[in-house]
């Protein structure tokens, strides 16, 4: 599990230097990362990929760096290990009540969270993710880095959420409307609908 969890990181790094390079970049590895925080793995997350690509990011010369998590699970390891960190913010979007069971509210300065309830409409899902999206942009970031978990489809086995293939390629299409570097990171998703989903997303990101 070591291992395949370093190479995540490997992974989300390369990543990162693909997105400078102006490609449109989706890591597709696992274990995930969005729950690790800098002392504990849970929720099948060793190491914060997503995390420890932003930081580096920042350490090497980006000024502001977005992290936007659509996964169904709020990314509280993520939250964890960018709060109050200069140049970095972190949206979340995902249900509540499910696990870990936090990201009620806002926390810091930089930790923006947008908790839908089980069973949510795909309408007023999209509304929640098209404010979310409007707030990312209001921080005009330079570098955007997507925790992109699948889970909210409907027919995921570990959520109760209803968005379908369609909406994964529209949330693709507004991440790129966003203007700016961007790579994404695979975290959750379970349904076997898994690889239509991606592939939605991506031809949201690219435009087709």
């Amino acid at each position: 599990i070591a291992a395949f969890a370093r190479n995540s990181v490997a992974a989300a790094l390369t990543a990162l230097k693909c997105a400078r390079a102006g490609e449109t970049v989706f890591s597709l590895m696992r274990p995930p990362g969005h729950h690790a925080t800098q002392t504990d793995a849970m929720g099948f997350c060793y190491l914060n990929s997503i995390a420890i690509a932003v930081l580096e990011a920042v350490a090497t010369g980006t000024k502001r760096v977005a992290v936007f998590d659509f996964d169904v699970h709020h990314g509280n390891g993520t939250e964890a290990i960018l709060l109050n960190k200069a140049g970095t913010a972190f949206y979340s979007i995902h249900q509540h009540p499910c696990y870990p069971g936090t990201g009620t509210a806002n926390v810091g300065n930089n930790c923006f969270n947008f908790p839908v309830t089980p069973g949510t409409p795909r309408n007023a899902y999209r509304k929640v993710l098209e404010r979310a999206l409007g707030e990312l942009k209001q921080f005009k970031p330079e570098l955007v880095a997507v925790s992109a978990g699948f889970d909210a489809c409907a027919r995921d086995p570990i959520a109760q959420e209803t968005l379908e293939t369609e909406d994964f390629h529209w949330l693709g299409q507004g991440l790129r409307k966003v203007g700016v570097p961007m790579f994404s990171l695979l975290e959750g998703g379970y349904s076997s609908d898994l690889p239509e989903l991606v592939f939605a997303y991506l031809k949201g990101l690219t435009g087709k």
